[in-house]
């Protein structure tokens, strides 16, 4: 099903309202003399390498101390920005990247106009690189400083949810659910997260603490550059690695009507139209550990194609192996538990050049009451524990927890926690433990809740419901 299939004129000229005017009649055909506009549109920049006067630097830390001066019957203002991601935001589903996308694109946007500087572009952290909180953002005084953070400058992002190994393994996915989590018909329903949200999304923010472990975590200005470099690797996925996105009518149709623009107004987007947003908005620095450029979308006419059509996502399971019920583990202790799988079952998976995969699917794990802690995942090492190195071939992933530690410190006492669904392609490490001859008939997977640094996640546990590796036809 096309793009174009999917929403109604109406519904498009809706979302129309992120691109503006002359973005929209580009969409629609018009406008021939806009090409060199769109080309020069602004360009999304790795912080780091922004010098402390940059004119981008400054205009952020101005327009950010605009809004917080803003009265509060102004939807611009700081804490009415945060408060749309409280009440609005999706997690745990396959809106989490178009949500976020519109959300920058609009804060983008006020920033541009409260800062007068009319080439602003919203900078991102690219923790990959930079594993530490950029300078910028701390010391007193400075709007970019956020005094609840757990830590401090010279901490530094654990590689095994940012390190260039971990992010390359993510990127190297080819399904959509798994790359960026799994369907879900309402907004803020929870699914089961995919790779890029449960690994470097939820750990930075459940490590950087305080503002940035709640919901409202865009009262801390690292949030945005944070979310801004996970748009940047869904662009290396998706346009510079040809990964198509769904072309789901639910997806692509869903209406966001709590954002505003510059002028404080409100506006109407589509899911969909967020896809267009890099093609016609603006353009990143590349943030991928591996940068590739595909040179079949360098034409502006077959890229709108290709963002517009989409394709069909599907996660077809041919086995299901359950491994083990009611998991509950302290922090620090590994959990083991084997499953039996064909040879020549994971034959296939090893042989299908990423037809195939073997994904471990992690479900109703209850959400810790502090989000001090995440978990590692280990094929055939029953001895893994939370000193194992990442660079240990049987490495296969991890996942962390993002949830409102606000809400949750308030639930009355015996009230269920809410539980999450996660997913772990084990294919890469499966392949290298293959490649070295260490590969039998069974496979052990073993599960190792580490604290983060300077955190000791005292008398806290992991529980999970149900642990399963499954086969599946990936597309």
């Amino acid at each position: 099903m096309a793009w174009i299939d999917s929403l109604s004129r109406r519904d498009f000229l809706k979302g129309a309202s992120a691109f503006g005017v002359m973005n929209a009649a580009m969409w629609l055909g018009g406008c021939e003399g806009c090409q060199q506009q769109i080309a020069n549109r602004p360009t999304r920049r790795n912080i780091a390498n922004l010098a402390a006067n940059d004119p981008v630097i400054q205009a952020y830390k101005d327009a950010v101390h605009a809004m917080q001066m803003l009265p509060t019957n102004d939807p611009r203002n700081w804490t009415n920005q945060a408060s749309i991601h409280q009440n609005h935001c999706p997690h745990q589903n396959w809106w989490f990247l178009p949500w976020h996308r519109a959300y920058l694109l609009y804060f983008e946007r006020i920033c541009r106009k409260l800062s007068g500087y009319k080439d602003f572009a919203l900078p991102y952290w690219n923790w990959t690189t930079s594993p530490a909180i950029p300078s910028v953002f701390w010391g007193d005084g400075n709007p970019l400083f956020d005094s609840t953070r757990f830590i401090g400058p010279s901490d530094l992002a654990d590689p095994s949810w940012v390190g260039a190994p971990v992010i390359e393994s993510i990127l190297s996915t080819n399904n959509f659910y798994v790359f960026a989590s799994y369907p879900a018909t309402t907004q803020r329903q929870g699914t089961t997260y995919g790779q890029l949200e449960s690994t470097p999304h939820n750990n930075i923010h459940g490590w950087v603490g305080g503002d940035m472990g709640a919901f409202m975590s865009p009262l801390d200005p690292v949030f945005w550059c944070h979310h801004n470099m996970l748009d940047c690797l869904w662009v290396e996925w998706n346009i510079n690695r040809n990964n198509p996105n769904t072309n789901d009518a639910t997806w692509l149709g869903l209406h966001f009507t709590e954002f505003c623009d510059e002028n404080g107004q409100p506006v109407d987007v589509t899911a969909g139209i967020t896809t267009l947003f890099p093609a016609f908005n603006y353009q990143f620095e590349p943030c991928g550990p591996t940068h590739t450029q595909n040179l079949k979308l360098q034409q502006r006419a077959a890229l709108e194609a290709y963002l517009k059509q989409g394709a069909p996502v599907r996660l077809d399971f041919t086995q299901r192996v359950e491994l083990k019920r009611t998991i509950t583990a302290p922090i620090g202790r590994p959990v083991v538990s084997a499953a039996k799988i064909e040879a020549q079952t994971i034959s296939s998976v090893l042989a299908s050049e990423g037809k195939t995969s073997a994904l471990l699917t992690v479900d109703g794990v209850e959400v810790p009451e502090k989000t001090e802690f995440y978990v590692r995942v280990f094929i055939n090492k029953p001895d893994a524990g939370p000193e194992t190195p990442i660079s240990d071939p049987h490495y296969a992933g991890s996942f962390g927890f993002f949830q409102d530690s606000h809400e949750m410190a308030g639930m009355a006492a015996g009230a269920t926690h809410p539980k999450f669904g996660f997913v772990v392609d084990t294919t890469p490490a499966l392949r290298r433990l293959s490649q070295s001859g260490s590969l039998a008939g069974s496979v052990d997977v073993t599960l190792v809740p580490v604290a983060y640094e300077k955190r000791r996640a005292e008398g806290q546990r992991l529980s999970i419901d149900k642990l399963e590796l499954g086969i599946a036809n990936v597309k």
